[in-house]
């Protein structure tokens, strides 16, 4: 890298600022791919040096490479041989042991995350293109597809932890409340290959979300979200989804503490609480029913009628003035049976017709700021956290990439996005190890200040250093030491 010469032509008739400005990103990317390899080779050679040789016994070098945000970096890595304490022969790196390296196959986690926040909102290619435009990383949409499966996967391994302790009751969360809100819903998707259903294409994926009330949005008068959403998601079986559910409530809360829990869902049964749970009241979701009264009565006005009823808790009216309806539309035999599909789902929904608010239930008190409202906000949270990504725009899935996509969707939906991450990563370099590296890279970087041979050029001026005057983390002081030496010095501008 010491030799090499970065130039830009200013005599270049077709340059203006968009193409300097890509150049000059490039080259510093190439810079900084240059000073990444050799300070990982030079670690690994001074882990070589250092090394217990009695244990780890030296195999060579081999070559691999790895994608950043910088472009991909190839380096030389040195293989031993040593036992673990079963007496078993193993091959590691001593080298990525020792940065803790966790990366996504070949991808750094650094880039990895960037990754993953492109495909929770458009296609893999899509998130491809995007990583090639605003990093200097050229990736295929498989890559991208593979990132997401293998972060996907870890999240899958500590879900099923989670749910295997909540089976054996070891499951107890801190947090106490008095009422916890609960609803669900599902959203059919197209399914692919052996996964798509023998009738139809579709398949169901289940959605539940947790919270502890309402309150108001910043900026609004009037308007309100849930309070400390938690929410979790699949193309389950029904009962192992539930334990799924239950098990995200156990995990944060003490469930022992909880006065009540109200739970708004469909009517389906994997919804309503299991028989002889007590101080759990289910509600029929107001959207479903209203949306089933519009299908199903002919007349918009009888509708709308039928739709205020039940929505003012008034059952016996309701079923009164459905029965006339049902008689009036005796001999169309269409509506008949449409209305009388509205009946029997009323009917076998009976228990949760009478919105929560309106049974004069003794509730306990909220904390400051929380408040009891109306629920129904499944359908805003199906299409906010699945649907925008997943359904339409001719998209299919197989059961375990669907999986994995949702489990990411869902952490971001909940706010626990970046903290799962960073635990998949685990990416902690100790204060021992950040000394050593910058003793690395100091003697790496001082090959960019190498000066040139006399040439007509517009010398580069330097710039503050980042963070002057900052609060200094540990990432901060290795960029700090990083630039201290001048490592674009050798941009030169030639006229």
């Amino acid at each position: 890298m010491g030799d090499n010469m970065y130039t830009i032509s200013l005599n270049n008739n077709k340059l203006d600022f968009k193409a300097l400005e890509q150049k000059i990103y490039q080259i510093i990317c190439e810079i900084a791919c240059d000073v990444l390899k050799d300070v990982l080779e030079k670690l690994d050679k001074m882990l070589m040096a250092t090394r217990d040789i009695d244990k780890y016994r030296h195999k060579g070098i081999k070559n691999t490479h790895i994608n950043t945000v910088m472009g991909i970096i190839e380096y030389g890595r040195r293989i031993y041989e040593c036992y673990d304490k079963d007496g078993k022969k193993q091959y590691i790196y001593l080298l990525d042991r020792y940065l803790n390296n966790e990366a996504v196959g070949h991808v750094s986690t650094n880039l990895a995350e960037k990754i993953v926040e492109r495909a929770l909102e458009e296609s893999y290619r899509k998130t491809a293109q995007a990583m090639e435009s605003t990093t200097n990383a050229s990736l295929s949409h498989t890559t991208a597809w593979n990132v997401i499966q293998k972060i996907g996967e870890k999240l899958k391994e500590k879900e099923e932890q989670l749910v295997n302790k909540y089976e054996k009751g070891r499951l107890s969360g801190k947090r106490e409340i008095d009422v916890l809100f609960q609803e669900a819903d599902g959203v059919w998707l197209s399914m692919q290959g052996k996964d798509r259903p023998k009738k139809g294409r579709k398949k169901e994926m289940k959605i539940a979300v947790n919270y502890e009330g309402f309150k108001k949005r910043e900026g609004q008068k009037k308007g309100y979200q849930v309070y400390n959403k938690t929410v979790c998601a699949g193309f389950h079986k029904s009962h192992d989804f539930k334990k799924l559910w239950e098990a995200k409530v156990a995990e944060q809360y003490n469930v022992d503490e909880i006065k009540a829990r109200i739970i708004n869902g469909d009517g389906d049964p994997w919804i309503k609480p299991d028989p002889g749970w007590d101080n759990i009241h289910f509600q029929l979701d107001p959207f479903h029913i209203s949306r089933e009264v519009l299908r199903k009565v002919p007349d918009k006005k009888q509708a709308g009628r039928l739709n205020k009823l039940l929505r003012a808790g008034k059952i016996e009216e309701s079923f009164k003035y459905l029965t006339d309806l049902l008689i009036e539309y005796t001999n169309d035999e269409d509506e008949f049976k449409k209305l009388e599909k509205l009946y029997n789902y009323l009917n076998n929904n009976q228990e949760g017709l009478i919105p929560y608010m309106l049974r004069n239930l003794e509730l306990p008190k909220l904390p400051d700021g929380i408040i009891y409202r109306g629920m129904g906000t499944m359908e805003s949270n199906v299409c906010i956290v699945i649907t925008l990504r997943m359904k339409n725009r001719k998209m299919s899935w197989s059961e375990k990439g669907g999986n994995n996509l949702a489990r990411l969707l869902t952490a971001r939906a909940d706010g626990s996005l970046y903290e799962q991450l960073d635990r998949i990563f685990d990416d902690t370099v100790s204060d021992d190890m950040l000394e050593d590296m910058i003793v690395v890279i100091q003697l790496s970087a001082a090959q960019a200040n190498k000066k040139p041979k006399k040439s007509n050029i517009y010398p580069m001026r330097s710039a503050p250093v980042p963070y002057e005057g900052q609060p200094l983390t540990e990432g901060r002081k290795a960029i700090r030491n990083l630039v201290e030496n001048r490592i674009a010095g050798d941009l030169n501008f030639l006229y």
